[in-house]
């Protein structure tokens, strides 16, 4: 599984991640391609990812599946542009190839490109965690962000070594990537319950 290319709208195309028109072919996280079902509109207290909480500006969020459903999209809105991409392998791992192209920096170096520091020339850094692996640009007090990280337990398989489950994609000017990636996992009880506190005001 790989990154997908090819959004619409400021703030889309600089994540160039999952589009999601129903049927629509995207090219995944590994370099393959896929057809992903038609985005539906969920509540950001119900999102599956704590995205909503980590980056105060989502203010919508919409989730669609792909290869049957065993993987799940979600894709975070400010406004009408989308600012965050999730990409979660419910019952297995990312393989050495989606792992090895997150690790790589100069497949990275791209990425910045395609969001509002299009112009910059920012300062990149590999993101640090237990079972993680990508990269961070930084221009100023924004970043862009993308990387692999295990966030499920142990699924029982013999093979299963913990490799990276959820890949994650986006551009903030909200967030420490410290935070966002060691904070980032399913949307919690906790998570949902301070979200909820915030946006109530």
């Amino acid at each position: 599984m790989r990154w997908a290319t090819s959004l619409p709208g400021i703030l889309s195309v600089m994540i160039a991640l999952a589009a999601c028109a129903p049927g629509t072919t995207v090219e995944t996280v590994g370099g393959g391609t896929s057809r992903v079902t038609e985005p539906v509109p969920v509540d950001i207290l119900d999102a599956r990812f704590n995205i909503p909480f980590l980056l105060s500006e989502v203010d919508s969020v919409h989730r669609s599946l792909r290869d049957g459903g065993a993987v799940v999209h979600e894709s975070y809105f400010s406004g009408e542009a989308r600012v965050a991409v999730v990409e979660h392998v419910d019952g297995t791992w990312f393989g050495r190839v989606s792992i090895t192209r997150a690790g790589d920096r100069a497949a990275f170096s791209e990425f910045p490109g395609r969001t509002p520091m299009r112009d910059a020339t920012p300062r990149i850094v590999p993101v640090e965690g237990e079972h993680t692996v990508g990269f961070v640009a930084f221009d100023g007090g924004c970043l862009a962000f993308r990387f692999l990280k295990r966030v499920k337990g142990d699924t029982g398989n013999i093979d299963d070594r913990q490799d990276p489950d959820t890949f994650v994609a986006g551009y903030s000017c909200t967030v420490e990537i410290d935070r966002l990636v060691e904070a980032f996992g399913f949307m919690s009880p906790e998570d949902a319950a301070r979200l909820e506190r915030r946006t109530s005001i």
